[in-house]
């Protein structure tokens, strides 16, 4: 199973649907990488995440694409 299956896979199990665009939620994007909610909140606040992010009102929202990247380059470091 390739990155993107196993993404989209983990999103299934949390039900969650991502918006246009492969937009999932910060709350969740946090999940997928292992880190507690409030660190990776934090992280993005500082300017210290490891993902760049899109915001829609008060929320961040994170890609798929970067998100399975980031895995990718991350295992391969």
């Amino acid at each position: 199973m390739d990155i993107n299956q196993e993404i989209s896979e983990r999103l299934k199990v949390l039900k969650v649907e991502p918006l246009i665009g492969g937009l999932i939620p910060e709350k969740v994007t946090a999940e997928l990488l292992g880190y507690s909610e409030n660190r990776f909140r934090e992280l993005a606040r500082t300017g210290a995440g490891p993902l760049p992010f899109i915001t829609r009102g008060n929320r961040r929202f994170y890609k798929t694409n970067d998100i399975a990247r980031y895995v990718t380059e991350a295992n391969n470091s």
